[in-house]
């Protein structure tokens, strides 16, 4: 919501100068995400896998040696990124001199922000292997939305980067805060001290999280460093893609938030020993997560300039529209094995999803810095799709066979999240290709909403996205008409 919201009162409020600077600022920002080395991730994990034994003893020294380390990061993240604010006029020499000062302090508070956060996000880690999920989400939530709506406040008396990030910023810490005392209040009986923090589970957290900061370190290289590349060979151009690329990480947050609830379920079949449980659920999802890409996406395509102009205004649409087309369909082909990445993660085995990251986050790199060298900031689109299509195929090919605990059948992977998906959705498909670039009159309006009806009716009846006690309401019985 804050990540829509936000740019609509933005692009109308700042220059496009301000507005690339603001999310330069933020994708500079953002880089701490990457820096958290899935410690986050496996207390998710380890902790679910300890509250199903009834290890509390366990579960301290966990959470105790994952805030230690994220304190570690925190501290690493101020110095690296502060590094960063320190360098701007060097690395970034298309920012306009009387914008660099603003910069810098704008991203300095954001990298306090960020470093304070990551330590707290071990508490996050903790209510999701406690599978309060709704904890999280509100703490978190609350935060955006107030900082976000300060955001929107503080714009009409101001431009200064630096006072959008205070309000930004402070509101975060005060979401991490509130995660923790919501933890301590769930568990009054947790102990995060100094004297839990025991060189085993540090040793068993870091070999864990060894294979996840490759992973992050790849991610980095594919979504997070697109409007750096293009700050830096077309500064004006890095607002364009920003609006762009927001829409995608807000469709691929919500994927992820779906994914992130079945690591500590998945957990806790490998401690069953439930392997083939765990691969049915990866194929459920991943269709799932098909369909879901299929109807964000396709609709882009027929009505995404008007939806940009009323979002954006008219000239954010026209330079954002077509980066937006060429990343959602690399972010639907990437999603399409984000459950499977999930449950490597979930099942520790993780390194079998690093290869096809680091090809993906190298093919990605080059073609993006070529193609933002030679085409701008479309360019570095077309090397994020050319990434996508190269990682799925490796995974494909190869870690879907090397995997011991994620059962899977290919041919059903493919069947499920791609054969399937693309046969419900081929009325919208071909509609979507004849209409494509075409005025809208009620003729298309029409062609458009009967496509994307009987595509939803074919996913709904033969899609296999309903469980068996809910797609028999879909079914007729001879003389009784539709069973209620």
């Amino acid at each position: 919501m804050v990540a829509l919201v936000l740019p609509h009162f933005l692009t109308r409020s700042l220059d496009v100068d301000r507005f690339a600077a603001w999310a330069l600022m933020l994708q500079i920002a953002a880089y701490a995400n990457y820096l958290d080395f899935g410690l986050q991730t496996a207390v998710a994990r380890y902790l679910a896998q300890a509250v199903e034994r009834g290890d509390d003893e366990q579960r301290d020294r966990i959470v105790s040696a994952a805030f230690a380390l994220l304190l570690v990061a925190g501290v690493i993240v101020f110095l690296v990124l502060g590094g960063v604010a320190w360098q701007l006029p060097h690395l970034f020499h298309k920012v306009p001199s009387a914008l660099i000062g603003e910069l810098r302090d704008g991203v300095l508070l954001l990298t306090v922000s960020a470093a304070t956060l990551l330590p707290l996000s071990a508490f996050t880690g903790v209510l999701i292997g406690l599978h309060r999920n709704e904890f999280p989400a509100l703490a978190i939530g609350v935060s955006r939305i107030l900082g976000a709506v300060a955001v929107v406040v503080a714009v009409h008396y101001t431009h200064s980067l630096a006072w959008l990030a205070l309000c930004i910023g402070g509101f975060n810490i005060l979401g991490g805060i509130a995660q923790y005392a919501i933890v301590m209040w769930l568990i009054p009986t947790l102990s995060v001290q100094w004297k839990h923090v025991s060189k085993r589970i540090v040793v068993e957290l870091t070999h864990y999280c060894a294979g996840l900061t490759v992973w992050s370190f790849s991610m980095f290289l594919i979504t997070g460093l697109d409007v750096t590349i293009i700050g830096y060979f077309d500064f004006p151009a890095a607002g364009y893609y920003s609006i762009a690329s927001t829409l995608v990480l807000f469709l691929a947050g919500m994927s992820n938030a779906v994914f992130s609830a079945t690591i500590a379920p998945v957990a806790v079949l490998q401690e069953r020993k439930e392997y083939k449980h765990i691969g049915e659920l990866v194929v459920m999802a991943s269709r799932l997560s098909s369909f879901g890409s299929l109807v964000l996406t396709l609709p882009v395509f027929i009505i995404g300039e008007a939806a940009l102009r009323l979002w954006v205004g008219q000239k954010y649409a026209i330079q954002s529209l077509p980066i937006l087309e060429v990343l959602l369909c690399a972010q639907a082909i990437r999603l399409s094995g984000n459950s499977f990445g999930t449950a490597l993660i979930a099942t520790g085995e993780q390194k079998y999803g690093i290869p096809p990251a680091l090809i993906e986050a190298i093919v990605n790199l080059a073609c993006s810095v070529a193609g933002a060298a030679r085409y701008g900031a479309i360019g570095v689109a077309w090397g994020t799709l050319i990434g996508a299509v190269t990682a799925i195929i490796f995974l494909l090919l190869f870690s879907m066979r090397w995997t011991r605990f994620v059962q899977i059948s290919i041919s059903a992977f493919l069947r499920e999240a791609f054969i399937r998906p693309l046969l419900c959705f081929l009325p919208l498909i071909l509609t979507v290709a004849f209409l494509a670039r075409q005025s809208f009159n009620f003729s298309h309006v029409l062609a458009a909403v009967t496509a994307m009806a009987i595509s939803l009716f074919a996913s709904l009846k033969w899609g296999g996205i309903l469980p068996p006690d809910i797609k028999f309401l879909l079914q007729r019985r001879p003389g009784l008409g539709p069973t209620l």
